[in-house]
């Protein structure tokens, strides 16, 4: 990329899109709306998806470059494809369930124009209905795992590893440095971005922009939050089609980010008290909502209770056999 190029613009936009339709129009609308006083592009790289998202695009954003990939070849790969086509001294991954308010792209540009530090950094997110969604979390670890994924975590153990984890005394008001914001609005320096590389592919799917954060905080560059960047996000739209192998990728990636930042060895043995650990964690989910779904059988008990009872029983198990069979045949 030659210097005349990484001048053309202020901010890339990389989205990202696969079977989101409605979400990406939205999402796009928005940024039309918002005007930004500042020179951007807007790329979309689409995962192969089966609703005409790309067919849309080109229909009604006309002014946003669309790449279309006869595969889904994964988050972190497409957002190679939106970045090495990119030509913005800034880029945005941003994700297609969210919704751009007015002024939040400049503040966030000026925002890391004034701190040369900032190899990245991220905006206050807030839920559709106008409230924080909290957004900034440590690097994880092998106890922040345990008490996110494990039977551990149900029973009460590693407390104060989930409070440092979610950083639940963090001040939202306060622009701040910080390990990792939510990757649902992700803002990157060019520069550093050339200095550390990539996002790593070997991520099909999740932990790839925890990854980058921490090889940019490794090199010496800063992330911050600011909250006068506002954006809003609905979260987990695409995911949630696929919520079991979703599920399964998560752990995958999570397994690949410990090994490549804390040792083959140390995660191998992370592994063997991990995986025991998860399972029973997930058979006493499955206990625990079929006495929910008998005791909602008892008189008294709505009709509305419980069919919801019945229906998170029937995902559990759902996601239960899922698990199952696609861990015997990845491992055996």
């Amino acid at each position: 990329m030659g210097e005349s190029r990484l001048k053309q613009y202020d901010l890339s936009i990389c989205i990202v899109s696969w079977n989101v339709k409605e979400l990406l129009r939205d999402c796009l609308a928005s940024i039309r709306a918002a005007r930004p006083e500042l020179s951007y592009e807007v790329l979309v790289v689409d995962n192969n998806s089966r609703d005409d998202s790309p067919a849309m695009v080109k229909e009604e954003f006309t002014e946003v470059a669309v790449i279309r990939n006869r595969t889904n070849r994964g988050f972190a790969s497409a957002c190679n494809q939106a970045i090495q086509n990119s030509r913005g001294r800034y880029l945005v991954l941003l994700n297609p369930d969210t919704r751009v308010r007015d002024g939040a792209l400049e503040e966030m540009v000026g925002f890391l124009d004034r701190h040369p530090d900032a190899g990245g950094g991220g905006p206050k997110l807030v839920n559709p209905d106008g409230t924080l969604q909290p957004s900034v979390r440590a690097f994880p670890n092998f106890k922040s795992s345990l008490q996110q994924f494990t039977i551990l975590g149900d029973i009460g153990l590693f407390r104060r590893t989930r409070r440092e984890y979610l950083k639940k005394d963090f001040d939202y008001e306060q622009a701040a440095v910080i390990d990792q914001p939510m990757g649902a609005a992700l803002f990157l320096r060019r520069e550093a971005l050339e200095e550390v590389g990539l996002l790593d592919e070997t991520f099909f799917l999740y932990f790839e922009e925890v990854d980058l954060c921490r090889r940019l905080s490794r090199a010496g560059w800063n992330l911050w939050y600011n909250p006068r960047a506002i954006i809003v996000h609905a979260g987990g739209r695409s995911t949630s089609q696929v919520a079991a192998p979703a599920f399964f990728q998560l752990q995958e990636s999570q397994f690949r980010y410990f090994t490549k930042h804390f040792g083959s060895i140390a995660t191998t043995r992370f592994k063997l008290l991990f995986q025991p650990l998860f399972l029973l964690g997930l058979c006493w989910s499955i206990i625990s909502d079929g006495l929910a779904v008998v005791a909602s059988s008892l008189p008294g008990s709505s009709p509305r209770t419980r069919e919801r009872r019945r229906r998170r029983l029937r995902r559990r198990w759902h996601f239960f056999v899922f698990w199952g069979r696609t861990y015997v045949t990845h491992y055996k």
